[in-house]
């Protein structure tokens, strides 16, 4: 047997063996001080005692965190690697986990020198600390979107890190991310074919628009509801400015901001194209052609009807089959349970969405080292 084919073989067998992929862990600093041996000292002083980013004024009347992910000895759920092993990956049988932390809303910071640097140190700290000691967990290359050719020095830096497996930017922007603004991060993230994932949550702080296309809410009820709005805004950008015609190999994720708008989005923009298809010459097929393969969705917080199986035919009308992608959002208060949150879901479907999908968005380097 031929190199290529053990490789090939063991990649069959990798697949076959996985149980889920989870690509939403929320791992966490213990204290911004840990981000300090990674830290060019210059900047030292601006981490001490708190990175005094733009808070958003919404916020969970709760701790935000699942009750029983709390460690009672220091209050912290997601900062000790052995403990999300133990309270996630053993526990709801996840074989590799996706890591997105705490610090998304990097991009739309406004001191862009410090928060390149505090990029570099935290992914530095992401590998150091998780992904390298930890068989199970899997990086995201966080940027700062604001500046894509910094943003695009990172991803080169560390693209060849087999543990890396996703650029990760906020959903939260200055301007839609079909913009050439941001095509060099795109340019960076095929050249090392990783995919870029944007999430939810910073909306309407630092330089980011708000979080609706009214304005701001004014309770965290519609905040959280909210949170698809910036998705579709983002994705009728990408499709319509030409991302995936300049970019044919791109992958890109929306993690955290529902699911089912996506076929609403693809049929508006289908029908709108066929009579306004002047204005977008750069386009040589209809928007809704450009998805499969290309854009994916998160699980979480999937949409929850009061009969569940009313969630199938919306899910077959986005061929969930191909797009969606398994995500619990650990340790926060949605999380959502593998064992009962899928169980409308026929069996392929969820080991579509579980394993293979995952792989398809991430490409073969997630299973890399991964030792069944």
């Amino acid at each position: 047997m031929t190199v290529a084919e053990s490789r090939q073989s063991r990649t069959i067998r990798d697949r076959i063996t996985l149980n889920a992929i989870d690509t939403d862990i929320h791992q966490d600093l213990a204290s911004p001080n840990e981000l300090l041996p990674f830290l060019a000292a210059e900047w030292h002083p601006s981490v001490r005692g708190g990175l005094g980013f733009a808070a958003r004024g919404w916020h969970n009347s709760g701790s935000g965190l699942m009750e029983d992910s709390i460690r009672e000895e220091d209050g912290l759920c997601a900062a000790d690697p052995d403990w999300v092993v133990d309270k996630l990956m053993d526990r709801y049988r996840i074989d590799l986990g996706i890591l997105t932390g705490t610090m998304i809303g990097v991009g739309v910071q406004h001191s862009t020198r410090f928060l390149a640097a505090l990029t570099r140190a935290y992914n530095d700290w992401v590998l150091e600390r998780w992904v390298r000691p930890y068989d199970c967990f899997k990086g995201s290359i966080l940027v700062t979107a604001q500046d894509p050719a910094e943003a695009a020095r990172e991803i080169r830096r560390l693209g060849s890190e087999a543990g890396m497996v996703q650029v990760l930017m906020s959903s939260a922007a200055r301007m839609p991310y079909g913009n050439r603004f941001y095509w060099p991060i795109y340019a960076a993230a095929q050249e090392y074919d990783l995919p870029v994932g944007i999430h939810v949550g910073a909306e309407g702080t630092g330089i980011a628009n708000p979080p609706t296309s009214v304005g701001y809410p004014s309770t965290y009820l519609e905040f959280h509801s909210d949170h698809s709005q910036t998705m579709m805004g983002h994705c009728v950008s990408m499709l319509a400015d030409g991302v995936f015609e300049e970019y044919g190999d791109l992958r890109f994720g929306f993690i955290e901001g529902g699911i089912v708008w996506a076929p609403h989005i693809l049929g508006r923009m289908d029908r709108s194209y066929r009579a306004l298809k002047a204005e977008v010459p750069w386009l040589t097929r209809l928007p809704s052609e450009y998805f499969l393969g290309r854009l994916f969705w998160s699980t979480q917080p999937i949409e929850e009807p009061p009969d569940g199986s009313d969630l199938i035919p919306l899910l077959e009308m986005m061929h969930a089959d191909r797009t969606v992608i398994f995500a619990s959002d650990y340790p926060h208060w949605d999380f959502d349970n593998p064992h009962t949150a899928f169980r409308h879901f026929p069996p392929e479907l969820k080991r579509r969405v579980f394993v293979d999908n995952v792989i398809d968005y991430c490409g073969e380097r997630v299973l890399r080292h991964h030792r069944p």
